[in-house]
This record gives C-alpha cells, structure tokens and sequence, in this order.
C-alpha cells in the first residue's frame, strides 16, 4: 500500500502489515489486517482464502471478497435461516442451495421439525475447506444424520427433484459476478423454478446484497421475485464485518401471512431456539417494517432479471451490489 495523503488528525500513513483491502466502489473501502493466512489457493470453481483477524476471528474470502467472519457470522445466517423457517408452521424438508462453510446449515438444523436438510453445493473442494478450517462455522452441521450434501450445478439438480419437494428453500448463494458460477440463480426462470419444487405453503429465502443506497441487487431481486411470488417479504440486518445493512427477502403464495410477536414467541419457545443470538420474536415480528427509503427504492427502482438479461452494472457504470 502507498502512504496515505497527509490529513490533519488522521494517520499519516498506512498501518504496517499484510491488509485485505476491499475497495467495493470508487469513495471507500474497507481493510482487515490478516494476522495469520491460514490457508489459500484456488478450486475448480473460485480461488479462496481464510485469515485470522484479532477482531473478526477467522475470515473466509472467495474471489477476492469476504464472504463470512468468525465473529459475526451468526447474524447474517440467523437472518438468512430463521425468518422464513418460523414463519412454516411446520418444515420438515429443508434445501440449502449454496452454504459451503456449513453455518446456514447448521442454522436449519435447529429446528427439530426439520427430518431432511439437503444443501447442494458445486465446489466440493471448498466444502472440505471450510469443514477443516471454520470448525466453528458449521459445529459439526454436515455430519448430523439429518444432513444429506450434494456437490452439484443447484440449478440443474434442482430442476430435476420432483415439484413440491421441500416447505423451506433457502438461496445462501455468491454474489451474481459476471464470470461467477451464480450468474443464472438470481433470474425470474430460476425462482420459478424454486416454486415449482415448494409443497403447498411452501416459502423460499434468499439473500439480496447491499440494502444501502448504492446496493442494485436488492431492488431487482425485488422486481423479479414479485413476478414470480404473490407474497414477497425483504427485509435487512447490519452486519459489521460486510460494513453495510444486508439485505434478505422472504417469498411464497397467498397464504404467506407474517407472523405476529405472540406466534413468533410461542414458535421460537416450541422449537427451543432461545439461544438464537441475533433473532428474538419482537424482531422477527418487525422485519417487514423497512425504512422509508428502502420501501422507496424498491417501489420505484430495479428491473426483471431474467436468463437473457441477467444482473449486471448499467452502461458505463460499476457492478454494485
């Protein structure tokens, strides 16, 4: 790194030691002092890393992006997982598309309704990764008996289940980069896809990106599910270590109908989840309430996204997520 501009009362140059710097857009950027590379290299699929940080824990990157810290993992997976698994009065059959560290795993196997938890992933390697190196990402999540792990494209293969298979389908995908492998699972086709394969009742969760004003994911992934979906619920959780409010969405039929504080009580008490450390049922009554600029966007903002038009950066600007 070059030293930095002289500003009074800030540091004068850049910190001493080997950074991660992620500089997402032209006005900032955030950095995370690696204290100890513990393991990197490069996949079939996506080159990867995992650091120590003294703050954050051990840190996971996929093609040069951070994908989870030890840290604060757990809110952006309890927010991921939960919502939509309380909101079914009863998800026995549970797919996970994406997920490698395990944790969104881990996360639906909480719930003592769920008998099947399939996560499907493409890159085997890095899930024998992330099983050695963030033992305390997936708590022992892939051997549970319950758990059945399918290294496999989630599109294909879940095109070819019989429809109406899973009450809960959870999206814990990477970000749709252009020559990334998940370009084609954040399109109006896939999601119709996904409903087909919902029993009756049946809801789907996805992670959506940046829910800051410069996020362009969250609107069009807001647009797109809406074609597809009678009921589409976002909603977001900061977590630090992305620097930014994440944003999530919640989709399925007519008889979605959220959950109010005393069933959201009565549900996380019957299925003893009190130890959940990021989602209390006053909160998971309240996700739906966004702030006004964020029900703004996503009123006025984004775009279908479909397979012949996927997501991507407008003419002459940056890939914003």
């Amino acid at each position: 790194m070059t030293a930095a501009r002289e500003i009074p009362g800030q540091a004068q140059s850049w910190p001493p030691g080997d950074w991660f710097v992620d500089a997402w857009n032209q006005a900032d950027l955030t950095a995370f002092l690696k204290d100890k590379v513990l393991v990197f290299g490069k996949t079939q699929f996506q080159e990867y890393e995992i650091f120590e940080n003294r703050l954050f824990g051990r840190v996971l990157l996929l093609d040069g992006r951070l994908q989870s810290a030890q840290k604060d993992e757990f809110i952006y997976h309890e927010a991921l997982v939960h919502p939509a698994l309380l909101a079914h009065p009863d998800p026995r059959r549970v797919l996970v598309l994406g997920g490698g560290e395990g944790a969104t795993l881990r996360e639906v196997l909480r719930h003592p309704s769920v008998a099947r938890a399939v996560m499907v992933d493409l890159d085997e390697e890095l899930v024998s990764i992330c099983k050695k190196w963030l033992p305390t990402f997936h708590e022992g999540a892939f051997d549970d008996p319950r758990a059945e792990l399918v290294f496999a494209e989630g599109r294909g293969w879940l095109a070819a289940q019989p429809d109406g298979s899973f009450e809960v389908i959870i999206l814990d995908l990477p970000e749709p980069l252009e020559e990334g492998p998940a370009l084609l699972l954040f399109t109006r086709e896939m999601y119709e896809s996904v409903k087909s394969k919902l029993a009756p009742g049946g809801l789907v969760a996805l992670q959506s990106g940046s829910a800051g004003p410069l996020g362009r994911l969250m609107p069009d992934l807001d647009r797109t599910l809406r074609e597809v979906f009678p009921r589409v619920m976002a909603y977001t959780a900061f977590v630090p270590s992305f620097m930014d409010l994440y944003g999530s969405h919640v989709a399925g039929g007519e008889d979605l109908v959220w959950p109010l504080t005393p069933l959201m009580s009565a549900r996380i008490q019957s299925r003893k989840l009190d130890s959940l450390r990021w989602l209390g049922a006053e909160l998971a009554a309240a996700l739906p309430r966004l702030p006004i600029y964020i029900k703004e966007r996503l009123s006025r903002e984004g775009r279908v996204l479909t397979d012949a038009a996927p997501f991507g950066p407008r003419p002459g600007e940056r890939l914003f997520f």
